[in-house]
C-alpha cells in the first residue's frame, strides 16, 4: 500500500511540473506575424505557404495573436486569417467563431500591447467565421497549403473581424489552457495509465 500511495504522489508531480509541447500554423491573406505570449514567432506573405512554429507551454498556458493585413483596400478584396494550434497528445485547436477578433491601424502603429499575454481582449468581439478550409474562396490553394498542414490536417475556418471586405488590419488571440476546464488533463490520463499497469500485475 505504501508503494502504491508514493508512486501515484511522484506521478502528480510529474505532471504539474510537465512542459507541454505544441505546434501553431498560421495563413493570412495576404500576410500576417504571429505571437506567442507575446513573442513573436513567424510572418508569412503568401497565404497558400503557411508558416509553422513549434513551442512549449512551460506553464500550461499559451495566448495566441495574430496580425492579418488584407493588401486590396476596402471591398476589393477578401481577406481572410486561417489559423490552428496543435498539442502534443494530439488536442486540435482551430480558428472560429469563438476567437477574438478586432480591426484596427497597421501593425507598426498599434502600441497598446495586444499580443502580449496579459492584455485584455474582453471588448472585443469574437471572429467572423467563414470557410472551413478546403472550401469556399481559398479552396482552390489548399492542395498546396496540404502539403504543409498535415499530420494532422487542417479542420480550421478562415477568419476575420467583421465582414472580410471592410477592414483591412485585423487582429486575433485565443487562450489555450491545458487544465480540467479543456479537453487536456494529463493527471486524469496518467493516473488512469497506472491504474491500467497496476490491473495488469
Amino acid at each position: 500500500m505504501k508503494r502504491f500511495f508514493v508512486l501515484t504522489i511522484t506521478l502528480l508531480l510529474i505532471c504539474a511540473s510537465s512542459i507541454w509541447a505544441a505546434k501553431l500554423r498560421i495563413s493570412g491573406d495576404n500576410s500576417w506575424v504571429g505571437f506567442i505570449n507575446g513573442k513573436k514567432v513567424g510572418e508569412g506573405n503568401n497565404w497558400q505557404v503557411p508558416t509553422v512554429s513549434d513551442f512549449e507551454m512551460s506553464k500550461g498556458v499559451a495566448v495566441i495573436a495574430v496580425y492579418v493585413h488584407d493588401a486590396e483596400p476596402g471591398n476589393a478584396g477578401r481577406g481572410g486569417a486561417l489559423v490552428d494550434v496543435i498539442l502534443d497528445d494530439g488536442t486540435y485547436f482551430g480558428s472560429d467563431k469563438t476567437w477574438k477578433a478586432n480591426a484596427g491601424p497597421p501593425i507598426g502603429e498599434r502600441k497598446d500591447g495586444w499580443e502580449k499575454a496579459d492584455f485584455d481582449d474582453s471588448s472585443w468581439d469574437n471572429a467572423t467565421q467563414l470557410d472551413q478550409f478546403g472550401s469556399g474562396i481559398w479552396g482552390f490553394g489548399a492542395a498546396k497549403m496540404r502539403q504543409i498542414l498535415k499530420d494532422p490536417d487542417s479542420t480550421a475556418y478562415w477568419v476575420w473581424a467583421g465582414p472580410n471586405d471592410v477592414e483591412d488590419e485585423i487582429y486575433l488571440r485565443f487562450t489555450i489552457k491545458t487544465g480540467a476546464d479543456t479537453p487536456v488533463q494529463p493527471i486524469g490520463k496518467l493516473t488512469t495509465r497506472w491504474g491500467k499497469l497496476k490491473s495488469e500485475r
